[in-house]
């Protein structure tokens, strides 16, 4: 990516979203730190904007100094474990605000007037595992017991996202929650789906035309719930379950 595209990249973000004011709201729960939480935020953006696939390739980028040249002079970069430890107390309802800031300026500016596949505006929604160990836990954490009789411990969340025609926008997500007293099972996939929709309904009414899922979600009363907010739903059904008579 080029010094000059980077540059106009970055004035449309300021100048159509905000981008660089809203960062600059954003709070950690570090009491004091030489490096900023916008610039901790800067770097993790542009490293996913790059594809950046691990925090060992983005602490090479840092070493080499690619970031330098988006961001002001003399700004102190932060090292990757300054980063692991932002992220791990990081302010997610400012990070919200920020996205859902950003999904309502797309839809005012109507990014998706044509849709995104054939007119209609499209979403999938899917399940996505997080976090996996055998050793480290939350008290958020589902869990699962292997064959061996190990317990692993994991974090899943449900994603909505536009699909089809740029560009993506992730409209939310909702994380699973463990176990309850009474409950000898974490919740299900499809319960905290449904608790997405409603939640991006309420926030943004009619962000979809039609949600799109796997046959995971090939249930009565999924489609009923999407039905209900005034939107279609397709499901993809494996191969073995089609009747071909």
């Amino acid at each position: 990516m080029s010094k000059s595209y980077l540059k106009q990249m970055l004035t449309y973000f300021s100048k159509v979203y905000h981008l660089g004011e809203k960062i600059n709201t954003l709070k950690d729960k570090r009491v004091k730190s030489s490096v900023k939480i916008s610039t901790i935020t800067f770097v993790v953006l542009f490293g996913f904007m790059l594809q950046i696939r691990s925090f060992n390739r983005l602490e090479h980028w840092l070493k080499k100094g690619k970031f330098k040249k988006a961001l002001p002079k003399k700004t102190k970069m932060p090292r990757i474990d300054t980063i692991r430890r932002v992220l791990s107390n990081f302010d997610l309802d400012g990070l919200n605000e920020l996205n859902n800031s950003i999904i309502k300026t797309s839809i005012k500016n109507k990014v998706f007037r044509r849709g995104t596949i054939d007119g209609l505006k499209v979403v999938a929604i899917d399940g996505v595992e997080l976090f996996e160990s055998t050793k480290k836990c939350c008290g958020n954490c589902l869990t699962r017991v292997q064959k061996d009789g190990i317990t692993h411990y994991f974090h899943r969340t449900v994603v909505c996202s536009t699909i089809g025609s740029d560009s993506h926008l992730i409209l939310g997500q909702e994380i699973l929650e463990p176990k309850k007293d009474g409950s000898d099972k974490d919740e299900g996939e499809i319960t905290a789906g449904k608790r997405l929709i409603r939640k991006l309904h309420r926030e943004f009414h009619h962000f979809a035309d039609i949600i799109v899922a796997d046959a995971l979600y090939c249930k009565s009363t999924w489609v009923k719930e999407v039905l209900s907010i005034g939107m279609d739903a397709v499901v993809r059904v494996k191969d073995e379950r089609l009747n071909y008579s």
